[in-house]
């Protein structure tokens, strides 16, 4: 069976990335428009890529930043952690080369994001 929003192979009629999207308030249209567009998909192939170069860059300095903690600490900590280490790295590197207009774009969009995920549940990613 197939997605009859994006056409990808899935178990249900809308795949778990659509009814995500669907969920938190984009309609199929708009969902359809997003993922036809090359411009949107050049740009997430390139984030892609930019950050598995980043994490290859990153990775085993941030294992050493960890070492000694990671013996007392868990798994979800630890990971917690170096999640939040990855999301502080893109920040650092993007957030000073904006001019004023855009960071407020881009803190905007954040606390929207932050706020639409307190309301339907921190760990509901479905």
């Amino acid at each position: 069976m197939n997605c009859r929003i994006c056409g990808k192979k899935s178990q249900e009629r809308v795949c778990k990335r659509c009814n995500y999207f669907l969920k938190y308030g984009a309609t199929e249209e708009t969902i359809k428009n997003m993922l036809s567009d090359s411009k949107t998909q050049k740009i997430w192939n390139e984030n892609g890529e930019i950050s598995r170069d980043l994490a290859d860059a990153y990775y085993e300095s941030t294992i050493e930043n960890y070492k000694t903690p990671l013996k007392k600490d868990s798994k979800e900590n630890f990971g917690y952690n170096t999640f939040v280490d990855g999301i502080k790295l893109g920040l650092d590197i993007a957030i000073p080369m904006l001019n004023n207009k855009s960071k407020k774009l881009i803190k905007d969009k954040i606390n929207g994001m932050i706020e639409l995920r307190s309301k339907y549940g921190k760990n509901k990613l479905e």
